[in-house]
């Protein structure tokens, strides 16, 4: 669980300096995937289900177009 909370913290960081900074946008969104990897990687250790996971995932995928088009 603790990896968990470290990724979302992690995630919510990330995207912040996605609103703040355009120019080092391809890092950021390096950094946001590698958080979001994380978060589900913990989570499917876990006894998370897998209609949960995709729930999850998708989610994520969305925050992370939504920050693409900014």
């Amino acid at each position: 669980m603790k990896r968990t909370i470290a990724g979302f913290t992690l995630l919510l960081a990330t995207v912040t300096e996605l609103v703040r900074a355009k120019a080092s946008r391809p890092a950021l969104l390096d950094a946001y995937d590698d958080a979001s990897d994380q978060i589900i990687d913990t989570l499917r250790a876990g006894s998370t289900s897998d209609a949960e996971l995709q729930s999850i995932h998708k989610a994520l995928a969305r925050l992370r177009l939504a920050f693409e088009e900014k």
